[in-house]
């Protein structure tokens, strides 16, 4: 079996959460997300209708869904959904 980098063996499981947001607020979210290295991914999945998905390692599951409850007492995101 070919190892890439010798890491082939290992499950990755990653988690995926919907956001709708503020249109104005799409490169926001993601200069925030990019600032936190490693923590998740961010994808717009519409931008007219300001969908995006985020997806994260599930051990670092729980600073993302701080971050986004952050976001959205901050009035950045509207609405988190697990997906």
């Amino acid at each position: 079996m070919n190892d890439l980098y010798g890491i082939s063996r290992f499950m990755w499981n990653f988690s995926v959460l919907s956001l709708k947001l503020k249109r104005s607020d799409i490169s926001y979210v993601k200069f925030i997300l990019e600032g936190y290295d490693g923590l998740g991914i961010v994808t717009t999945k519409d931008r007219f209708a300001a969908e995006a998905i985020v997806t994260c390692p599930v051990s670092r599951k729980q600073s993302m869904v701080k971050l986004l409850e952050a976001l959205v007492h901050e009035g950045v995101i509207k609405e988190v959904h697990e997906t």
